[in-house]
């Protein structure tokens, strides 16, 4: 990416981006033309990424390209297909059905994400109390209340 550094929008400079997963099974590459990037509050991010929010930045899937490796896939909702390193875990991917033709990657495992900033909160209704965020950025709802999305999220079989 040319500077990789953010404009002084807020937004990604124009240009190619690379990233992949902890173990170096998984490369990629993606074309960044101002696309927004944001952070995600839901219970589902946070755990997939095991932190307090989870943040993506959304390109067209022709401009996203697999270098090596396989992609796995976790279904954890009707609405989108959450892809990962099947070897180490990582978080890659969001493929939302309702978008069939984007990508949201994850900023986490982008080799620049310092290049990717955030310029809103998603989920905001789900951020963790503890959490202060003083960046200015808009807070913006799911509108889901949080059962809904607990309710849609697949659970393993209770056993006992």
């Amino acid at each position: 990416m040319q500077g990789n550094a953010a404009s002084n929008s807020g937004r990604p400079v124009p240009g190619t981006l690379s990233g992949g997963c902890l173990c170096g099974a998984v490369r990629y590459e993606i074309d960044v033309a101002g696309e927004r990037a944001s952070t995600c509050h839901c219970s589902m991010c946070r755990r997939q990424s095991g932190g307090a929010f989870m943040a993506f930045i959304t390109v067209p899937r022709a401009r996203f390209r697999l270098l090596h490796g396989t992609i796995a896939g976790y279904r954890s909702s009707p609405v989108g297909l959450r892809g990962f390193c099947s070897g180490c875990g990582t978080p890659l991917t969001m493929a939302y059905d309702f978008e069939p033709d984007a990508i949201g990657i994850v900023t986490g495992s982008l080799d620049k994400p310092d290049a990717v900033p955030p310029d809103r909160h998603w989920g905001a209704e789900s951020m963790l109390s503890w959490l202060k965020l003083d960046d200015g950025l808009p807070r913006l709802s799911s509108d889901e209340d949080p059962d809904v999305l607990r309710a849609r999220q697949h659970r393993p079989p209770e056993t006992g």
